[in-house]
């Protein structure tokens, strides 16, 4: 008998169809719409567990205030101050502005159609009449006074005199008494308590 060549096995393979290779597998292979006890089981026990979420209890804290509205009333043009000059203008905090002379009190009024500008840009446009004076975080917060030599410099200035923290503009507080002024370590238990 002579061997039968390879192409006629995969040519009849193919003219007999699938049909004929699952009748060689059995009917297992075949396909099966009815879900399985272990896929039941599996849905009853997911719809059977208890939602945690649900179970939590009422919500603590003020759940019926709007926390977006809480700080509505605050404007911030209100608390700045606007520095402006030939067609540009900037915002700073308003306890930032450290010294003003009378000469130079008009730049304190908002020019109609003036640009905005951010305050290191408008700072070198207007360098000749502004003047920052680098401070601290504790003297920014009150703890600290600024030096007398440096607030007595401001009276003899014809400059705008603004306080900076880290080159940008900062508020100033008054300064605290001794028995006000929070430690360190106050300071930093209550930064982390929050």
């Amino acid at each position: 008998m002579k061997p039968i060549p390879l192409h006629l096995l995969a040519a009849a393979a193919l003219f007999a169809g699938p049909g004929s290779v699952l009748a060689e597998r059995g009917s297992s292979a075949g396909m099966r719409d009815v879900a399985t006890h272990d896929q039941l089981s599996q849905k009853l026990r997911m719809q059977q567990q208890k939602d945690p979420i649900a179970n939590l209890g009422p919500a603590k804290g003020k759940t019926d205030d709007d926390p977006s509205k809480a700080n509505a009333e605050r404007n911030f043009v209100k608390n700045s101050a606007v520095l402006s000059y030939r067609g540009s203008l900037t915002l700073v905090p308003k306890r930032s502005l450290l010294h003003v002379p009378e000469a130079l009190a008009s730049r304190l009024a908002i020019d109609e159609g003036a640009k905005v500008m951010t305050f290191q840009d408008f700072l070198l446009a207007n360098r000749a009449w502004i003047r920052t004076v680098e401070v601290t975080r504790e003297q920014a917060l009150g703890h600290v006074e600024l030096p007398a030599s440096v607030v007595e410099s401001f009276s003899k200035s014809n400059t705008i005199v603004v306080a900076t923290f880290k080159q940008g503009p900062i508020s100033v507080l008054p300064p605290k008494d001794a028995e006000e002024v929070p430690t360190a370590a106050e300071m930093k238990s209550k930064r982390y308590a929050q």
